[in-house]
């Protein structure tokens, strides 16, 4: 049976248009149905006879009716036909129809534009990757119906079609990202990291982040694929260096950031005894340890100092959140406080340090109503003592600069390395304001973070501090400055050393360059500052 096409206008405009025109017609009066004889649908009456005044009606013929209810329907002109109910408003339908029959007498004929089905289709293509539409969407029954009342030409395809239409696409501009990486510059830096789904299948994707030839930051997802375990380092580093090669990279590589795990050291090791040769200072500056996975391995021993008045806080945002009375009743103390903001508690994600900062630090903001709570609501058991609520404020103001450093460098659309030195030099001082606190608990955990700060400190301060040396609103004179805060007797050792470093890179770029060009003009080493002119 036909399927009546699903009305798209607000049927109380149509009403209104077929009551207009029984109203200014006259003659309207006079179109009545069939007679009951031939149709045998029709029942005699004024109920019956008003069903069929419509001006749509002089258009139509009615037909056969079926025990289902619904009546056969058909154009005079076209002869379309239709299954429509005649006791439900159906004069929508056969009103849209004659919008669009070319065969009424005085309608402009419609001028159907041929469809090239191969740009259709990869035009559906891309709105189903830029929408994460599944690819059955070309096989649904409304989307066919609304193509065909675009334009009857088009040609339906399946979704393994889809599919093989949404490859080519990748596989095209696989083709032109390999072209322009392969004319960049500079080199490319690469992260990469796994991934686990909800469904506990792995996964592996590897990001390149480069300078164009235009001189724009772009960053690149190169790879996101299926990787079943073993996780080891060795069959990771085979699996890179299987990308790499694929991409024709190899020999643009400057730096791979990677996360703590151990298989990580084995297989970043690895992968430089392979690229060696074609990476800067050969590959002494490879190795870059995932600045985000640090600051989060730094920050667990703080929240372990304050567990007691996370986990009464956590409670405290369940307890409040979980009843319409009592988050009115955490309204009236506001009220009756004096608190005016739209702010309120909020819940953290226990994989999230940064959630846990934000739900800390509001919670503090309303320690004052919190504790009105408590007074007026017995059933309120996790208020937190004063002595957590004192470690809570401390570490609070610990986790601020770590969440700001880490909101900063999540960013991909501006450089960050060259940020992130003077953030992590901060984070370093108050660790010195605090060393010797009162609280032992305090004095503990900022030995273990210190602990930790050193450690991974040392593997990647090198190459953070020749960012900040390149950012014109820091150079050394900044380095000079942190140096000596931190501590006076070995700054100069420390400014030596990065100098000796930009020299060292330095001289390895004007290298490659040097084996690029044949020879280089006077002119050009003149710009050349004192200290890094290094021969080829």
């Amino acid at each position: 049976m036909e399927l009546d096409t699903q009305n798209l206008v607000d049927e109380d405009n149509f009403n209104l248009e077929d009551q207009e025109m029984d109203d200014e017609d006259p003659e309207m009066d006079q179109i009545l149905p069939h007679d009951t004889a031939s149709s045998g649908t029709v029942e005699r009456g004024k109920s019956s006879v008003s069903r069929f005044r419509a001006a749509c009606w002089k258009n139509f013929d009615r037909g056969q009716k079926y025990p289902n209810g619904k009546t056969e329907v058909t154009c005079k002109y076209c002869e379309q036909t239709y299954h429509l109910n005649l006791r439900r408003n159906c004069t929508n339908t056969m009103n849209r129809h004659m919008r669009s029959c070319e065969k009424t007498p005085g309608s402009t004929p419609r001028i159907s534009r041929k469809v090239d089905m191969m740009v259709f289709r990869e035009m559906i293509a891309v709105a189903l990757v830029q929408h994460n539409l599944p690819y059955s969407f070309v096989e649904y029954e409304r989307i066919r119906e609304a193509f065909t009342y675009v334009n009857p030409s088009i040609e339906f395809w399946s979704r393994n079609t889809a599919a093989s239409d949404v490859y080519k696409i990748y596989e095209r501009e696989k083709i032109k990202l390999k072209e322009k990486l392969a004319i960049i510059p500079g080199r490319i830096c690469l992260t990469t990291d796994l991934w686990r789904a909800l469904t506990v299948e792995s996964y592996i994707c590897l990001t390149a982040h480069y300078v164009d030839v235009d001189g724009v930051l772009k960053t690149k997802i190169l790879s996101f694929c299926a990787f079943p375990p073993p996780h080891s380092g060795v069959v990771i580093a085979m699996k890179l260096s299987e990308l790499l090669k694929d991409w024709g990279i190899e020999k643009k590589v400057f730096t791979l950031t990677v996360d703590n795990a151990s298989a990580n050291d084995i297989m970043q090791s690895i992968l430089k005894r392979k690229l060696q040769k074609h990476l800067v200072c050969s590959g002494e500056f490879f190795h870059v340890r995932c600045s985000t996975h640090i600051l989060n391995l730094i920050v667990q021993d703080g929240l372990e100092v304050i567990s007691g008045a996370l986990e009464k806080i956590r409670e405290t945002v369940k307890y409040v959140k979980g009843s319409e009375t009592r988050e009115n009743l955490f309204q009236n103390c506001m009220d009756t406080i004096g608190i005016q903001t739209e702010a309120s508690l909020v819940l953290d994600v226990s994989t999230r340090w940064n959630s846990t900062y934000h739900m800390l630090s509001r919670a503090i903001q309303f320690k004052d109503v919190l504790h009105s709570l408590a007074e007026v609501d017995r059933g309120y058991k996790s208020f937190p003592s004063a002595v957590e609520w004192e470690r809570a404020e401390l570490i609070c103001d610990l986790l601020k600069p770590f969440a700001e450093i880490t909101k900063l460098i999540s960013g991909s659309s501006y450089p960050t390395a060259n940020v992130y030195f003077m953030q992590v030099w901060a984070i370093k001082c108050w660790l010195g304001d605090h060393d010797d606190s009162h609280d032992r608990a305090i004095r503990e955990m900022v030995e273990d973070m210190t602990e930790k700060y050193d450690k991974y400190w040392e593997d990647f301060s090198d190459i953070l501090a020749m960012a900040a040396v390149l950012d014109p609103r820091l150079k050394f004179s900044a380095l000079e400055y942190c140096y000596n805060i931190l501590n006076p007797l070995t700054s100069k050792e420390n400014l030596t050393h990065v100098r000796d470093k930009m020299v060292q890179l330095f001289g390895a770029y004007k290298r490659t360059t040097c084996n690029v060009a044949a020879s280089t003009s006077q002119s050009s080493r003149k710009d050349i500052p004192f200290g890094y002119d290094v021969s080829c």
